[in-house]
């Protein structure tokens, strides 16, 4: 049987018993799941490793777990990769994080753009969505939400970053009207950020904002797809293309 996963903010390591405080982690292990005393259960703290633990004893507001075995995480993602998405609507967004944290990326960006109707997100619902993702995915890290950035400010912010960093960003921009990507085009191993466009993709302007700061404009297809569908596909390729 497969055994309910959850992640915590505290730090694990060594430990034999764990002491669970997290409201939501004991709401859902009493209430959602009605879990007992003695049953297995998996808990993991983004360092890519789980620990199946067995309940030891239920307290007021707290439960004891006594770990039993300590294991790699199913999946880590191999390599860094930061995705800038434009903003859309609520629920395709939402739709969006959980997807992209089920296929590793590291941290998600939502970006302002010329073409996006909707300009702020819930930071706590995307926070949720994104460990229920890494949970339910088996994934051993959880990737971080920033704030939103206009797409102009990321760049000054990246470019800066790469100034200053020992290991620099590879930086990947895709739109429909563009030379099409290879492999050739993610080079080695280091960090990848990958801006995907809103509904109708990146303006004008924000192409040339591309080109003037050296970034290169790829396409995956003359398909013209879904801003949802075309972040699911350029990350499949970036992630898992051979």
């Amino acid at each position: 049987m497969r055994l309910h996963r959850f992640y915590i903010l505290e730090t694990i390591g060594s430990k034999n018993v764990i002491i669970l405080d997290s409201v939501d982690v004991v709401h859902q292990i009493r209430k959602v799941f009605r879990l007992k005393k003695g049953n297995l259960l998996i808990i993991f703290d983004g360092s890519g490793s789980d620990y199946t633990c067995g309940i030891e004893d239920f307290r007021d507001e707290t439960i004891v777990l006594g770990v039993r075995e300590v294991s790699k995480s199913r999946f880590m993602p191999e390599r860094d990769v930061y995705l800038y998405a434009a903003l859309v609507k609520k629920d395709t967004f939402e739709w969006i994080v959980e997807k992209a944290t089920e296929l590793g990326v590291t941290k998600i960006i939502p970006i302002l753009a010329e073409r996006t109707e909707k300009k702020a997100v819930n930071e706590e619902r995307l926070k949720k969505i994104v460990i229920e993702a890494s949970e339910q995915s088996g994934r051993g890290s959880v990737p971080e939400i920033a704030a939103v950035i206009s797409l102009k400010e990321a760049v000054v912010e990246l470019q800066a970053k790469n100034e200053s960093l020992d290991t620099r960003v590879r930086m990947l921009s895709f739109h429909t009207d563009a030379e099409l990507f290879t492999r050739v085009d993610l080079g080695e191993v280091e960090p990848l950020a990958c801006f995907i466009g809103p509904e109708g993709g990146w303006s004008p302007d924000e192409i040339d904002l591309f080109h003037k700061n050296k970034i290169p404009v790829k396409s995956i297809g003359d398909q013209v797809l879904r801003a949802e569908t075309a972040v699911v596909a350029t990350l499949s390729l970036v992630m898992f293309g051979k």
